[in-house]
């Protein structure tokens, strides 16, 4: 008789076979005649049941999920008083849980929800207590917290890239949609990027986002985070010009300079995807929702991101979580890659991910980006020479 369980195996005793015990949760061979002489055969098998049973208890607790707090959120979680709340992003294992059931199961510890349409996240509005409780229950693999993003601040780039020889064989990106996570786009500014011939779609964030959250029991439906902007504007840009600027180097069509200004991808058409002039991660993963959910209408195949953070990649990190979606769906992701120097962990975390495609800057004519000896001044007079990356 062999009883098998898994990689397990458990042999019968016969006068020449081994018994295999468990000590110290490692399984030891032992000769038969030292502990199975005189032990009757239903008494040997239940010993046998109890050695797999044990080593099957041994795997399952190898197997328990590790869950993460993100660092930020403690930190946040120390200086609040007991009845505050804060948005925070909850990362669940989709094998074990629904977007439905965590929610419900989110509400029932007395906590806010939004749901995503495509990505594995739930966000929550929750005291302290809510969020311990949150990070226990089942399928949950992290909560983190809805920290603030940065963004960071042309002729001479597209040869640099050797785009203009692209150009020149016809290829201008005509008939692809790019989509531009940023503060928004002016679509009034010039003719380089005028809505909506142009930028065919143009959305901003509509309200204070701890004003969208359902609670158990209200009679409204759990909000979407991708139906949570205003479409078909004009110019989403309310202020910052950071997101005009990066759509102008991807796509402006040159205009407004005689050609001079062309963008990278002059034929592609714009996706406006207006965040804020303050960038959150809540406002982000509600970007990449809304860009997959309208994926086909505007064939959707790059999104462009010239934001990030810093520390060190965390593979269950919402945002990179959600980038992997999007990327699974057929869209190159594009990060910038930070300008934080050249030390360890100082690239954009964002940028590094296997699934995306950092972008890195350095300075015109510069032999060697990383040699702070020689002199490369920004507009300021600043010696950028030390940085190895800049943003876009």
């Amino acid at each position: 008789m062999r009883l098998r369980h898994n990689s397990v195996v458990v042999q019968a005793p016969q006068r020449a076979a081994p018994l295999l015990r468990l000590r110290h949760n490692r399984l030891q061979h032992f000769p038969v005649g030292s502990i199975t002489e005189g032990i009757p055969m239903k008494r040997w098998l239940l010993a046998a049941a109890l050695v797999v049973g044990a080593a099957c208890d041994t795997q399952r607790e190898a197997a328990a999920p590790q869950r993460t707090v993100d660092p930020g959120l403690t930190a946040a979680l120390a200086t609040v008083t007991p009845s505050d709340r804060l948005v925070v992003i909850v990362n669940y294992d989709e094998t074990v849980t629904t977007s439905d059931a965590m929610s419900a199961a989110i509400m029932n510890v007395g906590a806010g929800v939004i749901q995503f349409n495509n990505l594995d996240l739930v966000a929550a509005f929750a005291t302290p207590a809510e969020i311990t409780a949150i990070s226990a229950l089942p399928g949950v693999q992290g909560v983190y917290a809805n920290k603030q993003l940065r963004y960071s601040m042309l002729h001479e780039s597209v040869p640099t890239i050797r785009a203009d020889a692209v150009h020149a064989s016809g290829i201008t990106g005509k008939g692809v949609g790019i989509a531009i996570l940023d503060s928004g786009i002016d679509g009034l500014y010039n003719p380089d990027l005028h809505y909506p011939d142009k930028t065919v779609q143009n959305i901003k964030v509509i309200a204070n986002l701890t004003d969208l959250f359902t609670f158990k029991g209200s009679i409204n439906k759990t909000a979407k985070a991708a139906n949570l902007f205003v479409e078909n504007l004009p110019n989403s840009e309310t202020s910052v010009g950071h997101g005009t600027h990066v759509a102008g180097i991807a796509a402006g069509l040159g205009t407004a300079s005689g050609g001079y200004y062309t963008g990278v991808a002059p034929g592609a058409k714009l996706i406006g995807i207006g965040t804020g002039d303050i960038l959150f991660i809540f406002w982000a993963l509600a970007g990449f929702d809304y860009i997959l959910d309208h994926q086909q209408a505007y064939n959707i195949k790059v999104v462009n991101n010239s934001w990030g953070t810093s520390g060190a990649f965390d593979p269950k990190d919402p945002i990179n979580k959600a980038t992997k979606k999007v990327a699974s769906k057929g869209i190159a992701v594009v990060f910038a890659a930070g300008n934080d120097g050249p030390d360890q962990n100082t690239l954009n975390p964002y940028s590094v991910a296997p699934w995306v495609i950092g972008v890195a800057a350095g300075c015109k004519n510069l032999p060697d980006p990383t040699n702070s000896a020689i002199h490369c001044a920004d507009q300021t007079g600043q010696n950028r020479a030390p940085i190895l990356a800049d943003f876009s």
